[in-house]
């Protein structure tokens, strides 16, 4: 048995209720969502967390959060490419706080990294007040690094569509993320 229809009948004894489902499934994606976590962290210069934790904070929040349902592998792993995103933001975030309340206490580190962060986080919210789907197609693209084969199963639309929408939405977001803009 290939590991995608093991990944994808755990998925599905885990929608059924199975409470253990989870803790059978992680052995077999760990080592996918350690590269999520790499390419997660490689979008952000300041490094806030390190792979390992990002990984086992973003297994804390899938447990956690009941009536979860996955179609298939493609649907887990772009979730749980979103919840490290919104990790790494929210410690970017905590981060860039702290520096404001005590300035003088706290280590010396380029902001421009911190704002990367978050700039890309608000480009891509603006992009979604636009229009969602280049938002989620964007968001895919660049965090849970899915092709376009895999994002179009996904979203329930076509390989080419996807690249048209990835075309339009990075267009947007480099826009949006020019100095001066």
């Amino acid at each position: 048995m290939t590991a995608e229809p093991e990944i994808t009948e755990v998925l599905s004894r885990a929608a059924n209720g199975d409470v253990a489902a989870f803790d059978v499934l992680i052995p077999k994606v760990y080592a996918t969502l350690r590269r999520l976590a790499r390419h997660q962290r490689a979008h952000e210069a300041a490094h806030t967390l390190e792979t390992t934790a990002l990984v086992h904070e973003a297994y804390l929040k899938l447990v956690s959060n009941d009536g979860l349902a996955f179609t298939d592998r493609a649907h887990l792993y772009a979730y749980m490419s979103q919840v490290m995103r919104h990790l790494l933001i929210d410690h970017a975030r905590r981060k860039k706080a702290q520096k404001r309340q005590a300035p003088d206490i706290t280590a010396p580190e380029d902001v421009s990294d911190i704002l990367d962060v978050l700039a890309i986080d608000e480009a891509l919210k603006r992009l979604a007040d636009t229009d969602a789907r280049l938002a989620r197609v964007a968001e895919l693209r660049l965090f849970a690094d899915l092709s376009s084969p895999e994002i179009g199963e996904a979203l329930g639309i076509n390989a080419r569509t996807v690249e048209r929408d990835w075309l339009k939405a990075r267009t947007f977001l480099s826009a949006c993320l020019m100095p001066g803009a």
